[in-house]
């Protein structure tokens, strides 16, 4: 699961922390694994799996702390960790192979290798959805409703089955191949088409083509823990770990691998052995390039490709591979075919591993020299007519594609003959001009910005995967400050209402009067409410199970969002009532602005569906 990062932030942090341990001098295997470890002590990460390799030597396999706390199991090389979204890889490989042997081409349109699926794209004429784009995730499929990701189940669904679940999600957005937005369902759909070309079901198909041939003998596809090498799962709340189900994935090309070191170092060979011995140099090369989106056929070359994606853009060299996420395991795999070498990490409480991935890189790019790109004279007049306010537009989750466009809001300037790019509550990152209309971000290893011309013949640019469109300056200006006015005055109903309560409980404000005056604040109390309980489950993402069924959480949701839009409508008529009643002007003026900034909200929240909303029909 990939986000834009409005992140030059992160990118600069990894970038800075990288530094911090090579100027620590870990100059062995030794040093870097005692390094690791009390990382591992230090996050109370209850288990973490470990496995680095060149093309040929094992350099570490095995792990630390437990895949069972309760019975001191510790991890090893043979402990299988859900490794999520890394099962696309071996899903894109499944393709490939398939194009290979002639039994399907990249190119082939969706409808007509599996007219049965139920999908809707209204540019199907002139745009269909083709192969390419499922595997790069350009085919404008919003991503997997939260409601159908994971489940508490044990019901073994068929292909069709997980498709069907995602059938609300295999909408186009927009016209296929023209933008990236991850996709799950993309790669449940892969799976299904693997099912239906080979007779067999996709799992079966890579065991035998994939994990078979190259010794991984251990990994399967289970959607849900079945062995006892599997690790226990756990949230860690100030550092104690909470052992928690283990869900069962409802996409599971897209994520349901589960795998150990000892095992994915095999996989990690084969990458750095150009595809030997399973596939042609050219596969790997193929699997590696984004082919399908609109910046890739202007030229830019790093993005996301087919199941493979670089990453890394601030340390010496960039890297391939893909990181998942899947009940609380967090996973990274990671390679580098110019050094040699790469890396498999995954832990089981719930953290991501940004300070293991660090250690790890800037140990293998010790004595390096680092990449090289080279940068040319800034192209001012052609790049004059790009300057300006764009506005994002390739969401992954429609549901929340509302604050993405307003929270990823960029600018790109001039300021004494360099270029700038800065998206909102950022600093300003300077672009250095790679090629014609292409740029690298000062630091970084690649270029991950191009301008470029839609077919409608707008200015786009993309940035670090992000589609952005341009618009007016004052538009977007305006819409930000209207929200920023709007949830100001929301948020400052806080204040009177909790005045009015003191007031009522000591006698010197009649109930009638409090009802009254606490609409506003209630109405925004609701609202927090329900959205906290949504944010647990995307931040503790095994909750998302509960998402599927009525329960506490999901009618908190429900009626907390209806609430607020039922007393938000409540609060305004009252106060279009009671103005010509008020005397003090402040306290109408007040009243009033309150009363509209709620339901500016609230429209807002209506338009994108999260009034009244029912996570369990989603």
């Amino acid at each position: 699961m990939k986000k834009i990062i409005p992140g030059v932030i992160i990118l600069l942090c990894i970038y800075c922390a990288s530094h911090a341990q090579s100027e620590n001098g870990i100059s062995s295997i030794k040093q870097l694994t005692d390094s690791i470890k009390a990382i591992v002590q230090q996050d109370h990460i209850p288990g973490l799996m470990l496995g680095i390799t060149t093309k040929d030597s094992i350099l570490f396999s095995g792990g630390f702390g437990y895949a069972d706390i309760n019975a001191k199991r510790p991890v090893n090389s043979q402990s299988l960790f859900r490794l999520g979204s890394i099962s696309k890889m071996f899903v894109s490989l499944a393709i490939l192979k398939l194009v290979q042997e002639g039994r399907l081409k990249l190119d082939d349109p969706l409808k007509k290798i599996v007219p049965e699926v139920p999908f809707q794209n209204q540019w199907e004429a002139t745009h269909p959805v083709r192969i390419i784009n499922l595997l790069e995730h350009t085919a404008g499929f919003d991503d997997m409703k939260l409601n159908h990701m994971c489940s508490t189940d044990t019901f073994e669904y068929t292909g069709m089955d997980m498709v069907l679940l995602q059938k609300n999600s295999l909408v186009c957005r927009w016209k296929p191949g023209e933008r990236f937005a991850y996709s799950n369902p993309d790669y449940v759909l892969l799976g299904y088409i693997i099912q239906k070309i080979t007779g067999k079901y996709y799992e079966r198909y890579i065991a035998e083509n994939i994990l078979k041939p190259l010794g991984m003998y251990h990994s399967n596809f289970n959607p849900e823990s079945k062995l006892p090498e599997d690790v226990n799962e756990y949230v860690v709340h100030d550092g104690m770990p909470k052992e928690v189900p283990s869900v069962n994935c409802l996409m599971a090309p897209a994520g349901a691998l589960w795998s150990s070191s000892a095992d994915m170092i095999k996989f990690l060979q084969m990458f750095l052995n150009n595809g030997e011995p399973i596939f042609a140099e050219s596969v790997i090369n193929e699997m590696e390039t984004p082919l399908s989106s609109l910046a890739a056929g202007k030229g830019l070359k790093s993005g996301y490709a087919m199941g493979n994606y670089d990453m890394l853009f601030y340390n010496k060299y960039t890297y391939h591979g893909h990181s998942g996420l899947m009940g609380t395991c967090y996973s990274s795999f990671i390679y580098n075919r110019e050094l040699g070498v790469g890396f498999i990490i995954s832990s089981n409480g719930n953290q991501p591993n940004y300070k293991i991935e660090n250690a790890v890189t800037s140990f293998l790019e010790q004595n390096k020299p680092g990449r090289k790109t080279g940068t040319t004279s800034l192209d001012i007049k052609a790049v004059t007519p790009f300057l300006g306010s764009y506005k994002f537009e390739n969401p992954r989750n429609e549901i929340s594609g509302f604050k993405d466009k307003l929270l990823f809001s960029t600018d790109i300037f001039i300021e004494n003959n360099t270029l700038y790019i800065r998206q909102l509550f950022a600093e300003k990152v300077k672009l250095l001009q790679t090629a014609p209309l292409t740029f690298e971000m000062e630091g970084a290893n690649e270029p991950t910005v191009i301008f470029t011309k839609n077919e409608e013949g707008k200015n786009v640019a993309i940035i670090n995967n992000g589609y952005f469109e341009q618009t007016s300056s004052f538009g977007q200006s305006f819409n930000l400050w209207i929200t920023i006015i709007a949830i100001f005055f929301a948020a400052f109903s806080l204040i009177p209402g909790i005045v009015s309560i003191i007031a009522a409980l000591i006698g010197k404000l009649k109930l009638q009067k409090l009802s009254e005056r606490i609409l506003p604040m209630s109405a925004l109390l609701l609202l927090v409410w329900a959205v906290n309980k949504l944010l647990e489950v995307q931040s503790e993402t095994y909750l998302l199970s509960e998402l599927t069924n009525i329960n506490s959480r999901t009618l908190i949701i429900f009626s907390g969002t209806l609430l607020f839009g039922i007393l938000t409508l409540a609060n305004m008529i009252l106060v279009v009532r009671k103005s010509l009643q008020m005397k003090n002007k402040w306290i109408t003026f007040y009243w009033a602005i309150t009363a509209l900034s709620l339901c500016y909200i609230a429209i807002v929240l209506l338009q994108n569906g999260w009034i009244g909303l029912r996570t369990w029909l989603m």
